[in-house]
């Protein structure tokens, strides 16, 4: 069918991800599809670059699935088939072009991707000869906790960069070619594309936690307009609803001053400071995508009056540090 992006059973590859972490599926796009996001692939790094996420001779474009087809949803089952994730529960974070200009260095820094990027998949678009994937997943594996690669590097000092433990690291180097899928841990391992130079791949980045924080998952308006209508019900169906941590926050975190007095709170993405009280953070650890709001705030504590931690929590979600959903 035209419409179907992938051309295998994702069951097959179940197995070796679960053990390896990674696989490789060789011709795993269809032809259409990949005629499709050739085209659009090439126009966008023309004429649609994203300046704000260009990293040295890596340039980066915003792709947009084609009108019609149930495209994200595609992704959302064969990945989660894949690695062992409900589909329902799968977010798609990122869905960007990634070009490498002729000038690109051939052995470039290693990288983990961003905190949303619990499984990254790249679809090979242009693949020049000679140009590797380069994956080491079984040293220095621990999760990169900042929502850019970039953070992870600049918060290491020079003798805690990666590269003396990656270069003599067990590797896995992927020869790609176009219309390849390739799905791997992203913010686990650490990565690189060797030999790059005029590389083009197309990159969904997904996660199964509620994490959108660029806001490209063609879901998470539908999830605000819903939190926004469920502060507005009375207390007792409001207390009925699912909270979640909220698909557009980056992170939480205490802040001292010199003197060291403490405010704590939430940053969304590129927001600014938020701040939080520790009733409210008591609250937010206790959401597991299970327990309904009203069981969620008895982790408050006695201190606080229920009328007064439902209207914290109205606080909150209008604010997005919080998603509520409707049970059931």
């Amino acid at each position: 069918m035209s419409d179907q992006i992938f051309n295998f059973n994702p069951t097959q590859y179940a197995e070796q991800f679960a053990k390896e972490g990674w696989v490789h599926i060789r011709g795993g796009v269809t032809e259409e599809f990949y005629a499709k996001a050739k085209a659009q692939c090439d126009e966008n790094m023309r004429s649609r670059l994203m300046k704000e996420f260009a990293i040295g001779d890596k340039q980066q474009a915003m792709y947009e699935f084609p009108p019609g087809g149930d495209y994200q949803q595609q992704v959302r089952k064969a990945m989660g088939a894949i690695a062992g994730l409900n589909a329902a529960d799968i977010v798609l974070s990122e869905r960007h072009v990634k070009g490498y200009e002729a000038s690109a260095a051939s052995e470039p820094n290693a990288h983990k991707d961003r905190y949303a990027s619990q499984l990254s998949v790249g679809l090979s678009i242009d693949v020049r000869e000679g140009s590797t994937l380069v994956l080491y997943p079984h040293d220095l594996d621990d999760i990169n906790p900042f929502n850019t690669s970039q953070q992870l590097r600049t918060s290491l000092s020079p003798e805690r960069y990666p590269e003396p433990v990656l270069k003599n690291a067990r590797k896995v180097e992927i020869l790609d070619q176009a219309r390849d899928v390739i799905v791997f841990r992203g913010h686990r391992f650490w990565h690189l594309r060797r030999n790059p130079a005029l590389t083009t791949m197309l990159y969904l980045k997904l996660n199964a936690f509620n994490c959108d924080p660029m806001g490209e998952d063609d879901r998470t308006e539908g999830f605000r307009k819903a939190t926004l209508a469920a502060v507005e019900l009375g207390d007792e169906q409001m207390e009925k609803c699912i909270p979640l941590i909220g698909r557009r926050v980056d992170y939480f975190h205490r802040h001292y001053t010199r003197d060291f007095l403490e405010v704590l709170g939430v940053v969304l993405w590129g927001e600014k400071h938020f701040t939080l009280d520790e009733d409210e953070l008591l609250a937010i650890k206790a959401m597991d995508g299970k327990r309904p709001l009203g069981a969620v705030i008895s982790a408050m504590g006695e201190s606080t009056d229920r009328a007064t931690k439902l209207a914290k929590m109205r606080r909150i979600a209008r604010r997005g540090v919080i998603d509520l959903t409707m049970a059931g």
